[in-house]
């Protein structure tokens, strides 16, 4: 056998009805030099025994059986760990491969720009027939190199797995770190594992698509079991997996990542709807939760540290302060902030406090404290210490009996909580807690 070693890699578990087909499909590959590593979850059925009786017949099998059940996660990697080949092919034990599929992708992977290959698929039956209505269109009419950035942006921003499953695709050994698999940022993705190994790879370098299929993917009963848990649970995948992507290098365009949070979260509010009974709800509410903190990071304009996951964000007492705040009082910014405190050094201080946190995230241009003309004097002085209290701002200081009609659709007001001066007449409220200013000296202060 000449060419270089190929890894084909089938975790099992309870496999034994379809386990001997995809065997048979992975023997008859053109390519001769593979080896077939079995992973067995220490099934009850008998997989271990179907097997045995073909590696009997073709030493190229090789079996590995797991005295415990692993889980679905760690079969494939026991399987991968020991791998010997240069390239590895997964197969999932009830798919199928054409017999040419290993030598037309490794054909694709001879470009050093290339880290990952794959072709279009087949859908099938338990019988082996095509699954009515699963046929879609090639990505491309023709066989070669795709940019891995445009083929990750396209997944991110469509909520979809261009690439498909494990079964479809092909990639160097050297290129795979065990320790990150499945999962981004230190933790498992529950539905979307094979997605973030593509992406890991198409980060990395290009992809090589062959329209043809060369694998065919089999759907049956046995898969249902465990599908409400699996999308449901895995909701919450596309917001983090999104926000990995654009720290590493993916939807770097204008737009293109609030697109894809905002489908993510449109997606996940329609999941929870259908799913409104279901004991894993709450995850669904969490994946809406993860888009909505990403979404208000991009809308107030926050910047979000590279080196922290959106998991953490999301959960930061930060991302809780900026729902303080009506979302629509972020932006776009106003024309200007309105404020009418009470002649009180402790309202008026919190106030002009509100202003400078309202200045700071960018909601308004320019600032104004309303008074009624009797009282324009004795505001003075608490306006001119509570500006001397903090960092320069301009605030204009004007009298007006009626402070809500100078509010539109372009002025924030600025409302201590529990207090409603602006008659709900304003367009958007920035809210504050007038929390007592502890400096007894501030002119106006009355307090025993």
């Amino acid at each position: 056998m000449t060419g270089p070693l190929v890894s084909i890699l089938v975790p099992t578990y309870n496999g034994s009805r379809f386990i001997g087909e995809t065997l048979r499909s992975a023997l008859k590959q053109s390519h001769r030099n593979i080896e077939v590593v079995v992973a067995d979850d220490a099934s009850t059925d008998g997989t271990p025994g179907i097997v045995e009786a073909i590696a009997a017949t073709d030493r190229r099998v090789r079996l590995i059986r797991h005295e415990r059940n692993t889980g679905a996660f760690r079969n494939p990697v026991s399987a991968l760990e020991q791998s010997r080949g240069q390239f590895v092919k997964f197969l999932l034990h009830d798919d199928l491969l054409a017999p040419g599929c290993v030598e037309r992708l490794m054909k694709g992977l001879r470009s050093p720009s290339v880290t990952l290959a794959f072709s279009h698929r087949a859908a099938i039956d338990e019988t082996g027939a095509p699954v009515e209505g699963s046929d879609t269109a090639p990505m491309t009419a023709t066989a070669g190199v795709l940019p891995g950035r445009d083929i990750g942006n396209h997944a991110l921003m469509n909520l979809v797995n261009p690439v498909g499953e494990l079964t479809t695709a092909m990639f160097r050994r050297s290129d795979v770190d065990l320790t990150w698999l499945w999962q981004v940022d230190g933790r498992r993705l529950e539905l979307l594992g094979d997605l973030a190994l593509w992406l890991r790879l198409l980060s990395r370098g290009d992809a090589f698509y062959e329209p043809r299929p060369l694998s065919s993917f089999r759907e049956h009963p046995g898969q249902q079991s465990q599908r409400e848990r699996l999308q449901t649970r895995g909701t919450r995948d596309w917001p983090r997996l999104i926000d990995w992507g654009r720290r590493n290098g993916f939807l770097t365009q204008p737009g293109q990542e609030l697109r894809a949070q905002s489908n993510a979260l449109a997606s996940a509010a329609v999941l929870h709807n259908v799913h409104l009974a279901s004991q894993h709800s709450a995850a669904v509410l969490d994946a809406v939760w993860l888009s909505a903190a990403r979404l208000l990071e991009l809308r107030t304009g926050a910047t979000a540290d590279d080196d922290v996951p959106l998991t953490d964000r999301a959960h930061a007492p930060e991302a809780v302060d900026r729902l303080r705040q009506e979302v629509h009082a972020w932006a776009p910014p106003r024309s200007s902030a309105l404020a009418a405190p009470r002649t009180d050094a402790a309202e008026v201080a919190a106030t002009v406090a509100a202003f400078r946190d309202v200045q700071a995230h960018g909601a308004a241009l320019r600032f104004v404290l309303v008074v009624p003309p009797e009282e324009l004097e004795a505001m003075i002085p608490l306006a001119e210490a509570a500006l001397a209290a903090g960092p320069d701002l301009d605030v204009e200081l004007r009298d007006e009996l009626d402070p809500p009609s100078l509010l539109d659709d372009d002025v924030l007001a600025v409302v201590p909580r529990g207090r409603t001066w602006d008659d709900g007449r304003a367009g958007a409220v920035w809210s504050f807690d007038p929390v007592r200013v502890p400096d007894a000296h501030l002119p106006g202060d009355t307090r025993t």
